[in-house]
């Protein structure tokens, strides 16, 4: 594995640039724009993970996908079909 940042930190530490925006109207402008884009984000972000377990199970078993990925075998399956987790609430 490479030697780069956690997406998640990534992504928190741009969140943390919204913050510091001086004026408030402009801060809520900025996060409300974010906050539009998150469900075109996820829809790209699980496409994304989508191909890339397809083109790993193309040289590895279930069991090995599963076991690289730290997930159960059937959640492998649901990926690989394009089913998504139901959102909580």
């Amino acid at each position: 594995m490479s030697e780069t940042p956690d997406a998640t930190t990534a992504i928190r530490e741009i969140i943390a640039q919204l913050a510091t925006i001086p004026d408030l109207v402009d801060r809520a402008r900025a996060v409300s724009a974010v906050l539009d884009a998150v469900p075109d984000l996820q829809r790209e972000l699980r496409t994304m993970r989508q191909d890339a377990v397809v083109a790993i199970r193309e040289t590895r078993t279930l069991a090995e996908t599963a076991d690289l990925l730290g997930i159960s075998q059937p959640r492998v399956s649901q990926i690989t079909k394009g089913v998504s987790r139901s959102t909580k609430h």
